[in-house]
């Protein structure tokens, strides 16, 4: 597939450059990292954070992801 742009991470900046490009006609394609979240998902995400972060040394398997710095 041939693309105009192609956008990294469909967070607040790449999710709004991707609509604003294809609202101008641009083929755009925008990757994101990890699985696809379902709505399942995002329930008992909401119930427990045991389903929210992905922490694998503390058996947290969920689907967010976050590095922290000193």
């Amino acid at each position: 597939m041939d693309y105009d742009y192609i956008i990294v991470g469909s967070g607040f900046g790449g999710s709004v450059s991707g609509l604003r490009l294809a609202k101008k006609g641009y083929r755009v394609a925008v990757l994101e990292q990890g699985r696809r979240i379902s709505r399942t998902d995002m329930e008992n995400a909401a119930r427990s954070v045991r389903h929210l972060f992905w922490l694998p040394a503390l058996s947290l398997k969920g689907f967010f992801t976050q590095t922290m710095f000193r």
